[in-house]
């Protein structure tokens, strides 16, 4: 037999700091059963819960209060009494603690029908099972008690049999098998706990307080994560993806398509003009002629994007952001039948017209898809699905640039098919899109049919308990029901927008000002001094387009992780960086044998820059500063600015090319770097911010007196009207 353990030696401050920490938890136990008793009416269920743990607190503070005083010497029948009461205490301890996050877990389940809740329970019962066998015949009851909470005595019950249950047979156990004793070890402080001659001591210090303890400190932060997931976070419902797909895809898609499709078959078009002005005249175009012609049917694209952005304000407004994309695909479906037509009619100018009709159909889509998808989406996931319409650009680039290969459509054959395929995406979006949801905000605010609203968020969220975003829509509509709509001359005169609109110019002009459609002109010409084939020039051009589309379904992801606002620096930073350094490499290409490598380099960066932020943010940034009053106003601000961009940007880089050669770069070079200073100083972040924080945060910008935290927009509006 080995010796008897020696007492362990307590000092007097060790010994007060004990005996103080059990009075302040006895205390607080205390209160809160004194509470619970003298106050009937706060006896809910999770008080219930929190009463159980208090009791078990209380119990345990008694138990170490008196082990501290006792100074046991063996294993006395008081000392296996001590050590009993504290096993059982800490364990209940813990078991009530995570009952309480589970309580909490399972009641923001049941609220929003999560789809993990069932599985939980059943892993709860598996443990209640092992534990308390003797409620298992009830089990079925107990599952239907935790299940929805309803019946608050079933779930104290069920939740009984599993806090009080498993610690007494754990202890109970403990006592016969004598593995309770006296403990002089460092850690019990002088009380009793295991024994220490048990010789499965280790083991049966696991099974009677510390398992339970790191089990509990596992399942904390996990219900917690839970927990937090399902109150700030919503998730992306099958509804929503496809709506999202289908609004991208039917819209943004085109406009991408329609923007590139007419680079390859350039010259066999060009030919086709002449052939036709030739079978009705007998002479051929003049050059002068030819390249007028050819320019008005590449200027009719962005010049009718600027119309389709000035429409946009009354269409969303009469027919909402659904109704708006479903009367948009005319603008498709009609000139892809012309234009596929066009070499059989023998007429240039079904061409020139539906050029202009398709950038109608891109004008409206650059401006209501992003408001459609921003109004749909919750918060967490607003920017990620706000970058999407701009990944279907790029995809619409890439597959006209594919399908522009001389091997596939490009050709005398196959160019009036590759103008016409415009079409298959508006008629599919045109099929598709009428059974999915008009945008909440529209149902609520203009519409004012909240029971459509309701629906519609149901089916967009996943679960029934919409109510938190119902009342968020409702205090905008509160805010705004003396503003109405907001007209583009109203929107420049509000000071409390004043910072909003101004962002969104600098933002629109910066994204087509910086040099982008420029960068794409002088590809070719760099890829050819590199040493690239002429006839492989294309291949190469179609791989630039693929790093496109790669870094901007790569800014889907980091956007709601890195924010929109260091998205636009960093995006801008890299774009300036490129210019500066192409400028550098196209000016001693000639002189310097690896400069043309250094300029696809410069190239492709540009490309990754452009992609990852002022690509996509800027339309996004539209969605979310402006409330719904005044939101369809900018988007048509900012669409009108970013097509006649877009436009003069195509008119005047062929003259400006001619006169200063490489060192036109310079001038996008400064524009990206002005962008960058006024994003750096002005531009806030808006990630993870509903509609009205943002609005808010404006609002102090602007120096707006805050009528009501609320109703930013509406302290321009005289007194009488927001009376009325």
């Amino acid at each position: 037999m080995p010796p008897p353990a020696p007492p362990t030696e307590l000092v007097p401050s060790e010994r007060a700091v004990v005996l103080l920490s059990c009075v302040l938890s006895a205390l607080g136990s205390g209160l809160l059963v004194a509470t619970h008793a003298l106050w009937p009416d706060l006896r809910s269920q999770a008080r219930r819960l929190l009463l159980f743990l208090s009791l078990a607190d209380l119990l345990s503070a008694a138990s170490y209060f008196y082990g501290v005083l006792q100074d046991f010497t063996g294993p006395s029948w008081d000392c296996v009494l001590q050590g009993a009461l504290s096993t059982f205490a800490n364990t209940s301890s813990f078991f009530w603690t995570v009952a309480i996050a589970l309580y909490l877990y399972l009641s923001i389940v049941r609220a929003v029908r999560g789809p993990r809740a069932g599985h939980l329970l059943w892993a709860f019962h598996v443990v209640r099972a092992l534990g308390a066998v003797w409620f298992s015949q009830r089990k079925s009851l107990c599952h239907f008690a935790l299940a929805g909470w309803a019946e608050p005595d079933l779930g104290g019950l069920c939740a009984s049999s599993l806090s009080w249950g498993v610690p007494l047979a754990i202890t109970v156990a403990a006592v016969t098998l004598k593995k309770i004793g006296y403990d002089a070890s460092d850690v019990s402080v002088g009380w009793c706990w295991i024994d220490l001659g048990a010789e499965d001591r280790v083991l049966w210090m696991l099974l009677t307080g510390k398992l339970w303890e790191l089990l509990a400190y596992v399942a904390l932060p996990v219900l917690y994560l839970l927990i937090r997931k399902h109150i700030n976070r919503a998730k992306l419902t099958l509804v929503l993806a496809l709506a999202t797909l289908i609004a991208a895809f039917g819209s943004s898609f085109q406009y991408g398509y329609n923007v590139a499709v007419v680079n390859s078959p350039a010259e066999i078009m060009k030919e086709f003009y002449n052939e036709t002005y030739y079978d009705r005249t007998s002479t051929y175009l003049s050059d002068f002629s030819l390249t007028l012609l050819w320019s008005l049917s590449v200027s009719m694209f962005p010049f009718g994007g600027f119309i389709g952005s000035l429409m946009v304000g009354i269409l969303v407004n009469k027919l909402g952001r659904k109704g708006t994309l479903l009367l948009n695909n005319i603008f498709s479906i009609v000139p892809a039948i012309l234009m596929g037509c066009s070499e059989i009619a023998k007429s240039f100018e079904i061409i020139i017209l539906s050029r202009l009709l398709v950038g109608i159909c891109a004008g409206l889509s650059s401006n209501v898809v992003p408001m459609y998808l921003g109004e749909l989406a919750p918060k967490n996931l607003r920017g990620a699905l706000g970058v999407v319409p701009q990944l279907f650009i790029t995809v619409g680039i890439l597959v006209a640039q594919i399908f522009g290969l001389q091997s596939l459509l490009a050709n005398e054959e196959g160019w009036p098919i590759l103008l016409g395929l415009t079409g298959i995406p508006a008629a599919m979006q045109l099929l598709l899109l009428p059974f999915f949801p008009e945008s909440p905000r529209y149902l609520l605010i203009q519409k004012k049919d909240p029971e459509a609203a309701k629906k519609a968020l149901k089916r967009l969220r996943g679960w029934d308990n919409v109510d938190f975003e119902m009342e968020e829509i409702r205090l905008e509509d509160e805010a705004e029901k003396a503003a109405g709509f907001i007209s583009v001359v109203k929107l420049f005169q509000m000071r409390s927008l004043r910072w909003q609109i101004i962002s969104v110019i600098i933002l629109m002009g910066g994204q087509q000002l910086s040099g982008v459609n420029a960068i794409y002109y002088y590809a070719d010409q760099i890829y050819v001094s590199a040493g690239v084939n002429t006839h492989d020039v294309q291949y190469v051009t179609v791989g630039t387009g693929a790093v496109n589309v790669v870094v901007t379904f790569l800014a889907v992801f980091v956007v709601e992780l890195m924010g929109r606002r260091l998205l636009i620096l960093l995006g801008f930073s890299i774009c300036f960086t490129a210019c500066c350094v192409l400028t550098v490499a196209l000016a001693l290409q000639d002189t310097i044998s690896w400069m043309p490598y250094l300029s696809i380099v410069c190239v492709i960066s540009y490309v990754i820059g452009h992609a990852l932020g002022p690509s996509p943010i800027p339309a996004l940034f539209i969605a979310e500063v402006f409330l719904q009053s005044s939101r369809s106003s900018a988007f048509m601000v900012g669409g009108s600015v970013h097509w006649l961009s877009n436009f003069t940007v195509g008119l005047v880089f062929p003259f400006i090319q001619v006169g200063l050669g490489p060192y036109s770069f310079i001038i996008f070079a400064v524009i990206c770097l002005l962008t960058t200073i006024y994003t750096f100083l002005v531009v806030p972040e808006t990630k993870a911010k509903t509609f009205m924080e943002i609005n808010q945060i404006f609002a102090k910008m602007n120096k707006v007196s805050e009528v009501h935290p609320e109703k930013e927009e509406l302290t321009d509006f005289p007194p009488s009207s927001l009376e009325q």
